[in-house]
């Protein structure tokens, strides 16, 4: 049986150009789109919650860190 849970993470606009975190947010949009999750936004921090199973959230966050290195 797969465990489900869910997990935070976060992440920094080191830029601090609202442009990037916009290319960042619509990109995760088209990437991840077999889990569930939810962000928010204040100031230059992010915050991703993922909901679903473990195996995925692992496979979400690797293509999250990849897309904040890029626009981040």
């Amino acid at each position: 049986m797969k465990k489900h849970g869910k997990r935070v993470i976060h992440f920094y606009n080191t830029k601090g150009s609202i442009d990037n975190v916009i290319n960042f947010l619509e990109n995760i949009q088209k990437k991840i789109d077999y889990i569930n999750l939810n962000v928010s936004v204040e100031g230059k921090t992010i915050k991703v919650t993922l909901f679903g199973s473990r195996d995925l959230q692992f496979l979400a966050i690797e293509r999250l860190k990849n897309l904040a290195q890029q626009y981040l």
